[in-house]
């Protein structure tokens, strides 16, 4: 990266050098979820690869998106409103049940008109996986596509995209691939990519076979096979650069061992608060457990009154060096594969220190 900023600043253009290292971080995304080249596009972010999807799809009125609206980013909501409203689809909103996205209502909810599921691996907050397997296995049936948003778990628990049956999935690699801003991916399905259309075309989304960059463009063009038709502008090379080594150390360490050791100490930081009688969103630790542990009522979360007691001990953990958030009234402990037992230890000690 120095580098990289030191030819800019001298004025080198080592462009090509860079679009090489983007072509082998493209590899590295697919192979980390066990993809397909072709099937990765490069975005700013995961909002940009949920939007591209959505402006994919051959809109027709009376056709519907499914989700879970309470338990989705704002990311995740806005561009089907936006949709709904442009294309007069309709959106089945589907309530949560006690904080995690209800697989069985879920299901429930796709019929024939259903062009697009859209569900969180793990939900922002509480942070409650989600049960994908069913849900893909609706979508199949009647052919929806069912995108998912992965910022929470890629790159903290193993993912799969065949494994979870996801047609898209969308990432920024600022979360748990530790990279930088501006950056993210979106895997889409080489048989769904090749028949969606892009609402954007820029050079990169052209196939233009051995012409230089420069060519001139005529009365047609060619969409690049897969998903890299989806792909506008020019890079984000710091962010390449950042992410390309960040996935190289994650890949080492290998994504089984990394989920296997940031649900333990999750399991383990919300046992010991459940032991302090604190309010551990979805009870004891089960298999809805990954990477977050959260404090609250799932069920106050739209609350305009903040909860003084969740806001006390976020700043008693604050003022102790422990980095913890507050995401819709819930306090969100977000743990990574850096994160250790004594340190989870040290959390609930200063949790036992604050109820006295």
């Amino acid at each position: 990266m120095d580098q990289h900023f030191d030819n800019r600043l001298n004025g080198l253009n080592d462009e090509e050098r860079m679009m090489q290292l983007v072509e082998r971080t493209r590899s590295r995304f697919a192979t980390f979820i066990a993809a397909d080249k072709d099937e990765i596009a490069i975005t700013k972010n995961a909002s940009e690869g949920i939007n591209i999807i959505g402006n994919a799809i051959d809109w027709r009125p009376g056709d519907n998106v499914v989700l879970c609206r309470q338990l989705e980013h704002a990311n995740n909501i806005l561009p089907w409103l936006q949709i709904r409203d442009k294309h007069r689809i309709e959106l089945r909103i589907v309530e949560s049940d006690s904080g995690a996205i209800p697989c069985d209502a879920l299901v429930k909810a796709i019929d024939s008109r259903s062009r697009i599921v859209t569900v969180s691996t793990v939900t922002m907050v509480p942070g409650f996986k989600t049960v994908m397997e069913p849900i893909a296995e609706a979508c199949k049936r009647v052919g929806a596509f069912l995108l998912a948003d992965a910022s929470q778990s890629v790159g903290i628990l193993d993912t799969d995209v065949t494994r979870l049956g996801v047609d898209g999935l969308v990432a920024s690699s600022y979360k748990g691939l530790m990279g930088l801003y501006g950056l993210g991916f979106l895997y889409c399905r080489r048989e769904w990519a090749d028949r969606l259309s892009p609402a954007y075309l820029a050079r990169f989304s052209v196939d233009l076979g051995d012409a230089p960059e420069s060519a001139p463009i005529f009365d047609t063009v060619k969409l690049r096979a897969g998903a890299p038709r989806f792909e506008i502008g020019h890079y984000n090379f710091p962010g390449v650069i950042a992410v390309y080594a960040s996935i190289g150390q994650l890949m080492e360490i290998g994504t089984l061992a990394i989920e296997q050791s940031v649900t333990s100490v999750a399991r383990r930081l919300a046992s010991g608060l459940l032991d302090l009688g604190l309010p551990v969103c979805g009870g004891a630790p089960g298999n809805h457990t990954g990477s977050i542990v959260a404090l609250g009522d799932p069920a106050l979360s739209g609350s305009r009154e903040p909860d003084s007691r969740i806001h006390s001990l976020h700043e008693h953990l604050s003022e102790n060096q422990v980095i913890v958030s507050v995401r819709r009234g819930m306090l969100r402990f977000s743990l990574h594969l850096y994160n250790t037992a004594d340190e989870v230890d040290q959390v609930i000690a200063l949790a036992k220190n604050w109820l006295a």
